[in-house]
């Protein structure tokens, strides 16, 4: 093997193994996998142990078994020996190798945490298991004369997962050593990467390419950036040697903190330029923080305050008639159904180089006859409406809509660990006409075109009964029971919210190229 683009793998792939208890805080696509399959065929195949491999659920073990392990085994003449009949690859949850063998376990099934022993336990990607399985997983090794056990993830929360792991162990860190003045240091992407200016832009410290940032164009800068010692203040090339340093070397487990800063392969001008493009978006941030420096990321207690809501106001007034005009115009709609509906409708404008909304139109309706009317008069182009609790009268306005030229989506919600190339985690089903999206990541999307005024609202909206309290209800706060972020609302009504919510979401929907024609 070769770490000379990952110089920290090698003193871990030599201490590891001899190490009882370790945890892992990890940014991804660090190399770990392979030290840790690795570990896993070394104490099953030669040690003569049973090793617990552990993922977060079945669905994930079959492919991890599938495209990772049986091809290593198969692939490699001195694994295939270790067989059963040299060819017997065994099934996705158990595998006979050697004197020993290795079970292959999703956190999601229960009976799999009370019915086996072992010697060796690896917990893969330990934010995304469920918790309350893992839980009884070290019962299963206090029998063995030699028990391991090894976690390892990329990070979600502070207080949960690998995070809180991790802030009981040694805490351990990649350092390596300026070339200028000998100072040694580990690599942090504020003290020696980026730093904000006077307008508060984030600019590289690099004084060689300081100046050549245009941030108007920032999605193609290609300026090599190097990072800055953060005691002489002078640029310096990642060196391929350094060593890992315990913060608190007295406690007695280990653990590491795996940033990509340190792979060296690793452009820093593209991760300036993501994390540039991040801001304003609490999602890409969040990401950013997790996959990219392997920290966790907690942007909780936040809410939409009357002085964001004013920030937004623009110089015009509701529209309640609608207007021939609109038949022009891209024109969007949101629906929270209940005991009233409520709409919000907005239109597409271009400020400042952007898209934005132009909400019209706030207000209640009283049945879905009164929301056709308004569809009709404002000549909406894309309607999203929340798909329970009236379901059969969702679908007929979808039906309806199709034969006025109107698109009508319902919408569901549903959890997306992680982000995708579809901002939210927004999943179409056209047959259906349905759009599932990540409740938490949409609701966070709207809240920065609030918080950062990226959207127009008229000056008279203050004469809309509850809207103000019900866009400020939701709270952005810790589910601890689920060990995640939501937006709470507690008892306090949320309509306008949520209309808001659908309204973005058929904003999004029609003006994602740019023009109707994709539909």
């Amino acid at each position: 093997m070769i770490f000379s683009d990952m110089p920290y793998l090698a003193p871990m792939y030599r201490d590891i193994p001899n190490l009882e208890d370790v945890s892992i805080r990890k940014a991804v696509q660090t190399g770990l996998s392979e030290l840790f399959i690795c570990m896993t065929l070394w104490h099953s195949g030669w040690l003569g142990k049973i090793v617990a491999y552990i993922l977060p659920t079945f669905s994930v073990r079959d492919r991890f078994v599938n495209q990772r392990i049986n091809k290593v085994l198969m692939g490699t003449k001195d694994y295939r020996e270790l067989l059963p009949r040299g060819r017997d690859v065994g099934n996705n949850r158990m595998k006979r190798f050697g004197s020993g063998s290795v079970l292959f376990l999703g956190s999601n099934t229960t009976g799999d945490f009370v019915e086996f022993s072992a010697d060796t336990i690896i917990v893969d990607e330990i934010d995304q298991c469920d918790s309350d399985n893992l839980s009884k997983a070290k019962d299963r090794i206090r029998a063995s004369s030699d028990p391991r056990i090894y976690r390892l993830g990329n990070p979600t929360l502070p207080t949960v997962g690998i995070s809180k792991i991790y802030q009981t162990t040694d805490q351990r860190l990649w350092f390596c050593k300026c070339p200028h003045c000998n100072f040694w240091q580990n690599l942090d992407w504020f003290k020696n990467v980026v730093r904000k200016n006077d307008l508060g832009d984030w600019m590289p410290r690099d004084p060689f390419v300081k100046d050549k940032v245009v941030l108007g164009k920032i999605d193609t800068f290609r300026e090599p950036i190097q990072p800055v010692c953060a005691k002489c203040e002078r640029t310096f090339q990642r060196p391929n040697v350094g060593e890992w340093v315990a913060t608190y070397p007295t406690k007695d487990t280990a653990g590491y903190s795996m940033s990509r800063l340190d792979i060296l392969s690793q452009g820093l001008s593209e991760l300036y330029v993501e994390w540039v493009l991040a801001q304003g978006n609490t999602t890409k941030i969040s990401t950013f923080y997790t996959s990219v420096l392997g920290m966790p990321f907690e942007y909780a207690g936040a809410r939409i305050s009357s002085e964001m809501l004013y920030n937004c106001h623009g110089e015009y007034e509701l529209d309640y008639g609608g207007d021939e005009e609109y038949e022009k115009e891209i024109i969007s709609m949101g629906v929270d159904v209940g005991s009233l509906l409520h709409v919000t409708i907005s239109k597409s404008i271009e400020k400042d180089g952007e898209v934005q909304r132009q909400t019209l139109l706030i207000m209640t309706v009283r049945n879905f006859e009164e929301l056709q009317d308004l569809i009709l008069r404002f000549h909406v182009t894309v309607c999203v409406i929340d798909s329970m609790p009236e379901t059969r009268k969702s679908q007929e306005l979808r039906d309806w809509g199709m034969h006025q030229g109107v698109y009508v989506w319902l919408c569901r919600f549903f959890p997306t660990a992680r982000v995708g190339n579809q901002e939210y985690g927004r999943k179409l089903d056209w047959r259906t006409k349905t759009v599932t999206v990540d409740r938490t990541q949409i609701m966070d999307a709207t809240f920065d075109e609030i918080r950062y005024a990226k959207r127009q609202l008229p000056k008279d909206i203050n004469t809309i009964l509850g809207y103000h309290e019900q866009m400020k209800a939701p709270v952005r706060v810790l589910d601890e029971q689920k060990s995640r972020i939501i937006w709470a609302e507690g008892s306090a009504p949320d309509h306008f919210r949520l209309a808001d919510v659908y309204d973005r979401l058929a904003f999004d929907l029609s003006t994602m190229t740019g023009t109707f024609g994709t539909f």
